[in-house]
């Protein structure tokens, strides 16, 4: 039983040294929680101070002492906001406010909430996440999300649940350490947590770029699929795969630190992460990708990719087998559109071509496949005279903008193609 239920009960039954206790409990996340939604120390205290006494008088219809940090979380809230509205005399009920976490009253939040949030989402594993973005970014009901994963729907609300747990749990322990906005977490500027805690289209198979992975996974279903980082050690890759590591410009690149870089494609993190290991690699990734620009119709900071990566005996595979690959994935892709292969250059390929599809009598690139140089080859762990290493590379967003008639890139996060 956790401590504090004691003291709760206590309190309950009129006992203020047990409630002392629980002021001295919990009173740095109350004060956080307040900090975030006033941002000035004496409003902070004002509110914290009508916060307990609030709780005080309430205590009694608190049903269960287990969750008394939420509650009292709550109506520190109702307080804080309450008091930064007073001037415009506008006021919210106790009983009107429930404290956001991936719910349908998200648009209440403050800045600093979000980007707690945008932490919390890190911690969560690969599969959590991917049901966070279906449930809360996709819309889909507790219902489609059990059928998906072969459960019940009580399962899976349960699911849900523990995952919102862990979210507010994370959030409140920020709280209580009082870290600052933009100091979110010690080793990743806030920026990038903003970045990295964007929904993933790739999970939502009614989004056009879901789609568009979809589509794709049936090309290539001979490939196995891999997940990649997406902060890369910037350093190593320049060490041990040279300056051809970068072929974009170094302004381009978010910095998470002095050694490592949020992943500006996929092509350089499988290189990385890849080894041959005498068994052929026919091998496929996909997920985001982020470059520091200016955000318009055409240009996005965080946009997803599929890298395509396969290492294979010379006698098995050239250049022209998977230009073959390629075009047969742009009919699929893009059924009946004109497409042109221009030759390109990259510094770790010595071959490459970009492929541009037409549209209403314009040219727009949508990929690149080309052959690695011996360098990688040998990086990699294969043998330059018997192997030959091959990748391409998808932009997901350009071929789903074209397939969906999207005259605006920015318009894809909220688009659905079901």
């Amino acid at each position: 039983m956790d401590p504090l239920d004691t003291f709760v009960r206590r309190a309950q039954a009129g006992d203020l040294e047990a409630f002392g206790q629980l002021v001295r409990a919990t009173q740095a996340m109350a004060r956080g929680v307040a900090l975030s939604v006033l941002r000035d120390s004496e409003l902070a205290k004002d509110a914290v101070q009508d916060a307990y006494l609030r709780a005080f008088r309430r205590i009694r219809d608190l049903d269960d002492p287990a969750l008394f940090s939420g509650w009292l979380r709550r109506i520190v809230v109702t307080v804080a906001i309450n008091l930064r509205r007073s001037r415009r005399r506008t006021f919210l009920h106790l009983d009107e406010l429930d404290v956001p976490v991936l719910d349908e009253t998200e648009t209440r939040w403050s800045d600093s909430q979000r980007e707690r949030l945008a932490a919390a989402l890190l911690t969560l594993t690969s599969d959590e996440r991917r049901l966070c973005d279906r449930r809360y970014h996709g819309r889909w009901s507790a219902a489609r999300l059990a059928t998906n994963a072969g459960i019940d729907e009580a399962t899976m609300r349960k699911r849900l649940q523990r995952i919102r747990d862990k979210l507010r749990k994370e959030i409140e322990v920020t709280e209580q350490r009082n870290i600052r906005t933009g100091d979110v977490r010690a080793d990743f500027p806030a920026r990038i947590v903003e970045l990295l805690a964007r929904p993933r289209l790739t999970d939502l198979p009614e989004n056009p770029v879901g789609l568009t992975l979809e589509r794709l996974r049936s090309v290539y279903a001979d490939h196995d699929e891999l997940t990649l980082p997406e902060i890369v050690d910037f350093t190593e890759a320049r060490q041990t795969i040279g300056d051809d590591a970068l072929y974009i410009d170094a302004s381009e690149l978010h910095r998470v630190d002095d050694r490592r870089i949020l992943r500006y494609d996929l092509t350089l993190p499988l290189l990385l992460t890849v080894r041959y290991e005498g068994r052929p690699l026919r091998l496929w990734a996909s997920g985001k990708a982020y470059r520091l620009c200016q955000v318009d119709a055409t240009h996005l900071e965080a946009f997803h990719q599929v890298e395509v990566f396969c290492l294979i005996e010379r006698h098995e595979l050239d250049r022209w087998n998977m230009t073959g690959r390629v075009l047969q994935s742009i009919d699929a892709l893009l059924p009946g559109r004109a497409v042109k292969i221009v030759p390109t250059a990259y510094p770790m390929c010595s071959q490459a071509w970009d492929l541009e599809v037409e549209d209403d009598g314009q040219w727009s690139e949508v990929l690149a496949w080309g052959v690695f140089t011996d360098k990688v080859v040998r990086h990699v762990g294969g043998d330059p005279a018997r192997h030959i290493a091959l990748g391409v590379g998808y932009g997901l967003e350009r071929v789903a903008m074209l397939r969906h008639g999207i005259d605006d890139i920015r318009k894809i996060d909220v688009t659905s193609a079901a």
